[in-house]
C-alpha cells in the first residue's frame, strides 16, 4: 500500500476486504460446484416428480377414470400393465438419482437422517426388485389378445402383493423425500428449526 502525500499510512475496509477475498481459481471452483449441486437437485427433482408423482396421478387418477370410461377393472388392467413396465423403468433410473444425491451430500447429513435416507432408499430398491420380478409373472397370466386372465385365483393374490408392495415402495418414497428436504436445508436452519 502506498502512503498518501501527506505521509501518512491507512488501511481502508475496501483494501481489507480485498485482501480477504478468495483467489480467482478457488472462487471458480466454488461456482462449478455450485451449478453441479444444483443440477444433481434438479435431478433429483425431476425424477421423484416422474416418477412418485406419476405413481401418484395414475394410481389416484388414471385407473380410477379408466374403471368409470372402460367399465371394468379387467379392461384397465390390459392396459395398466404396460404403463407399470415405464413405471419400473422410472423407477429404476430414479432409485439411482436418488442413490447419487444421497452419497454426495453424506458429510452434510447428521447420523439419524443418513439414517432414514438409506433405510428408505433399501426399502424402495428391494420393492422395486419385487416388481420387476413379478411383472413377466403376471403377464404370463393374461391372454391380452382375448382380454382373458388365464388363472383368475392366483392371479389376483399376486397381484394384490403387487400393489400393496408399490404402495409401501411409494410411502417409504414419500418419507425419503421428507428426509431430502431436511438434508437440503443448511445446517443453521435445521438447528434452529430443532430448537422451536
Amino acid at each position: 500500500m502506498v502512503p498518501p502525500a501527506g505521509g501518512s499510512c491507512y488501511m481502508s475496509t475496501a483494501s481489507i476486504h480485498f485482501e480477504q477475498q478468495s483467489p480467482p481459481a478457488e472462487l471458480r471452483e466454488r461456482g462449478r460446484r455450485s451449478y453441479l449441486v444444483a443440477a444433481r437437485r434438479f435431478l433429483v427433482i425431476a425424477a421423484i416428480a416422474f416418477w412418485l408423482g406419476g405413481f401418484t396421478f395414475y394410481s389416484g387418477v388414471a385407473i380410477p377414470m379408466g374403471v368409470e370410461v372402460l367399465g371394468g377393472h379387467r379392461t384397465v388392467g390390459f392396459i395398466t400393465e404396460r404403463v407399470t413396465q415405464w413405471l419400473n423403468l422410472a423407477g429404476v433410473i430414479a432409485l439411482a438419482i436418488l442413490l447419487w444425491d444421497m452419497l454426495a451430500g453424506r458429510r452434510l447429513q447428521g447420523k439419524a437422517l443418513r439414517r432414514v435416507l438409506l433405510i428408505t432408499w433399501a426399502l424402495m430398491l428391494a420393492v422395486q426388485v419385487e416388481l420387476i420380478v413379478m411383472h413377466p409373472i403376471l403377464d404370463r397370466m393374461l391372454a391380452p389378445a382375448s382380454r382373458e386372465i388365464l388363472d383368475e385365483d392366483r392371479f389376483d393374490s399376486l397381484h394384490r402383493v403387487y400393489l400393496w408392495s408399490a404402495s409401501g415402495q411409494w410411502f417409504a418414497g414419500v418419507v425419503h423425500v421428507a428426509a431430502i428436504a431436511v438434508a437440503w436445508a443448511p445446517l443453521s436452519q435445521r438447528k434452529s428449526s430443532a430448537s422451536i
